[in-house]
């Protein structure tokens, strides 16, 4: 079987280097140039290189796959975007409702089209009730999926996604009678129903996630989400090879382990897999799960390696866009460090367990924790680059709480299956999962909320600090170090390090009289400003970013030591300037918000808001009149709006002093607005401009650029389709003479100011 590991290894590693290192364009030609030096290795009939045949031959292979995949799929609906058509599609799923629209996935079934999946955005209810398996008939407007909100983005390629599909008139329905392949759909959303309805309201959304990796009622739990995220168990949400291994040991327990019930195990399997959305994750981990099953039927001895090697070859093949998804990633980098270290780091942790009366549990310890660590040693690169955070006490929150899971997940689905037969049993079996299920979410939050339990990819020096914790621990297994200090010394080596990296990073912040930051939140703005151990927040929202922008708000300045907010001013309560509000709150603590009142009292967002705040005990401040504030070294001249205005002339305006370095923030006023404010504030030979309204030409007028004297503006934009910043705005601040930065373009923008400024 190592000759398939070989094959499957070379396979898989010339699709990613097709995915991350070369021009699609070069594919064929590599792909010929291997082949060939294949068959000339070949012909030399050694023995011994028959392996590197193998994987010159299996590598051409995968350069061609991914070749064929781009040329003959991907490229003929990249040609199609922008294009209006009539389509005929078959919905997939059940569709996704959220305010004003609904989304879901089809298979495009025209003569004149690519028989592709696409994602069909719908704006008002015309497909809420449509079901899995339906024709649907309209007219839309085709974009492809190879970028998203202006940037390359291969995330739906990954998805066997390769076209979005916009509309907002009805559509015509045809039900075409029962679809078999939409089975697995059909059961799934069943299920989801009965567990929404059958477990207690605060533990549905995870049991859910847990039973079948539909995360969707999850993610609207912010807190929730959050604590599980910051205690590295979020991964126990989505269907792995832990559950699979669950499953597989709960049939074996009451099958027996027989051939006959190694079929039927492997029957059962795929049917949860299916069910439970067909993930990387557990595609891998069936995979690996049959081989294992099947390796006794057929006489061969199963071998990790080769299984893993093949599923993930399998998944490649199937698509070689899957390299792009970060979930396949993370799933093979977890389950190749558990088969790599697991085994030599039970040895280790078991050793102190030797003898005595609790070996027994010892060992058990031992082994939970050596597969939790080795899980992690090549995934935690992969989690720093992708979401830029790294929960260091992921492996004692799976320590604390996998045998919960284990329960939880068991328990879940005999629960349901006891509902159909005997309703009460159901319901009771339900109220004795919630338990674990509430263990679980303790332990997040206990861990989450343990100091420097989360690293924070933003910080050189954490990332610095994460590349000398792996060196350490190399070091010390190169040198041999006798048990036990092969991994208390490094381990050591890290805490004490971890302690300087914090202090550090405290001191560089503190040692000027301000630091400001505009933050990359998209089309929206987030400005963060500290002065001595105050921090100021402006605005937290953002649109078109693929993130939450109080999400990145927080990360930011908890990667900054920054552990709480003193005051978050609301310009105005539109989207893009406060939509990730209700996160910065779960994120960390803020004393107090200042906002406008809002023109809507039952507007969403700023319910939410108010919800919110009061939740975490956060005063809130509504803006009636000019506020003159000192916060630390910064002094802060709050400009109210007209209270009758329309909501975008109801913003207000700041203007800080660090010293004598002033900046001044307008949010989305308009050129009115502008000129009120230079009649009412002292704005001459002001140093930052936060431009106003994104770079629009409605605001950033000359009159105000002329009086702030020109120095340094920096525009808070992203992908829009609203043209900020405008040509003009920006022809405009280059006759003045400011410098301008752009947070589509610089990213996260930071001014330190010196000491020439001298204090407020």
């Amino acid at each position: 079987m190592r000759w398939l590991a070989c094959a499957a290894l070379a396979f898989s590693a010339a699709v990613f280097a097709a995915n991350y290192a070369l021009p699609a364009s070069w594919t064929p030609l590599c792909a010929l140039l291997l082949a060939l030096l294949s068959g000339a290795v070949g012909l030399l009939h050694r023995r011994w290189l028959r392996p590197t045949v193998v994987a010159l031959m299996a590598a051409a292979l995968g350069l061609g796959c991914f070749y064929s995949q781009d040329r003959f799929i991907a490229e003929p609906c990249r040609a199609l975007d922008g294009e209006t058509r009539e389509i005929t599609a078959r919905l997939l799923e059940y569709p996704q409702v959220y305010d004003g629209y609904s989304s879901a996935r089809v298979c495009l079934e025209g003569e004149d089209l690519p028989r592709v999946d696409a994602l069909l955005y719908v704006n008002g209810g015309f497909i809420d009730l449509a079901e899995p398996g339906q024709l649907l008939h309209f007219t839309a407007k085709l974009r492809s999926t190879d970028s998203r909100y202006g940037v390359a983005y291969r995330g739906y390629y990954a998805k066997d996604i390769y076209l979005r599909l916009s509309i907002d008139k009805p559509i015509l329905v045809t039900d075409r009678g029962f679809d078999l392949r939409t089975l697995p759909v059909r059961i799934q959303h069943r299920l989801s129903e009965t567990a929404l309805s059958l477990f207690p309201e605060d533990t549905s959304p995870f049991i859910k996630a847990l039973m079948l990796g539909d995360k969707t009622e999850l993610y609207r739990e912010k807190a929730l989400e959050l604590a599980l995220s910051r205690a590295g168990l979020m991964h126990v949400a989505a269907v792995s090879g832990m559950h699979i291994a669950f499953l597989v040991g709960f049939l074996q327990l009451l099958l027996g382990k027989s051939r006959r019930s190694s079929l039927l195990c492997m029957l059962l399997l795929w049917s949860f897999v299916l069910i439970s959305g067909a993930s990387p994750s557990s595609v891998r981990a069936g995979v690996m799960q049959t081989l294992l099953l099947a390796a006794p039927l057929v006489r061969r001895e199963n071998d990790p390696l080769t299984s893993l090697s093949a599923a993930l070859a399998l998944l490649l093949l199937i698509n070689p866009y899957a390299a792009a998804s970060v979930s396949l990633q993370l799933s093979f980098a977890a389950m190749a460090g558990i088969l790599a270290f697991a085994e030599r780091l039970r040895e280790n942790f078991a050793a102190p367990f030797a003898d005595g009366p609790f070996a027994g549990a010892g060992r058990l310890i031992a082994a939970s924790a050596a597969v939790s660590v080795s899980a992690l040693i090549f995934a935690i690169p992969l989690m720093a680059v992708h979401f830029g955070t790294v929960a260091i006490l992921s492996p004692l929150a799976s320590l604390l709480s996998l045998w919960a899971v284990s329960l939880c997940f068991g328990l879940a689905w005999l629960s349901c299956f006891a509902s159909l037969l005997l309703p009460a049993l159901g319901q009771a079996l339900a109220w004795i999962t919630a338990w674990p299920a509430r263990y679980i979410f303790l332990v997040a939050r206990l861990i989450s909320s343990v100091p420097f339990s989360v690293l924070y990819a933003r910080n050189t020096l954490a990332l610095l600090w994460l590349l000398l914790v792996y060196a350490a621990f190399a070091a010390a297994a190169i040198a041999g170090l006798r048990r036990p200090w092969r991994l208390l010394l490094p381990a050591a080596l890290a805490a004490l390090a971890l302690f300087a990296v914090t202090g550090v990073t405290r001191w560089s912040y503190s040692r000027e009289p301000g630091v400001i930051t505009a933050l990359d939140v998209g089309q929206g703005q987030c400005v963060c400003a500290y002065a001595g151990d105050k921090t100021l927040v402006v605005d937290c929202g953002g649109l078109y970013s693929g993130g939450n922008a109080g999400e990145t708000a927080g990360e930011y300045l908890l990667s900054c030591e920054r552990r709480r907010v003193d005051l978050l001013l609301l310009t105005h309560l539109h989207e893009d300037h406060a939509n990730g509000v209700p996160m910065l709150l779960e994120m960390l603590p803020v004393e107090r918000i200042v906002m406008p009142l809002p023109e809507d009292e039952n507007d969403a967002l700023y319910r939410e808001i108010c919800g919110s705040a009061r939740e975490k005990g956060t005063e809130i401040l509504y803006l009636v009149d000019d506020l003159h504030l000192t916060l630390g070294g910064m002094e802060l001249f709050i400009y109210s709006p007209e209270p009758e205005s329309r909501e975008n002339e109801r913003c207000a305006a700041l203007l800080a002093s660090f010293g004598s370095y002033d900046i001044l923030i307008t949010g989305d006023a308009s050129a009115a607005r502008e000129e009120e404010l230079t009649e009412h504030l002292p704005l001459g030979g002001t140093e930052l401009f936060i431009a106003g309204h994104h770079g629009s030409r409605k605001a950033n007028s000359e009159r105000l650029l002329s009086q702030l004297g020109g120095d340094t503006a920096i525009i808070s934009v992203g992908y829009n389709n609203y043209g900020h910043p405008a040509d003009e705005v920006l022809e405009r601040f280059a006759a003045y003479g400011y410098t301008v930065y752009r947070t589509d373009q610089n990213g996260d923008i930071t001014i330190r100011i010196g000491r020439e400024y001298g204090e407020a």
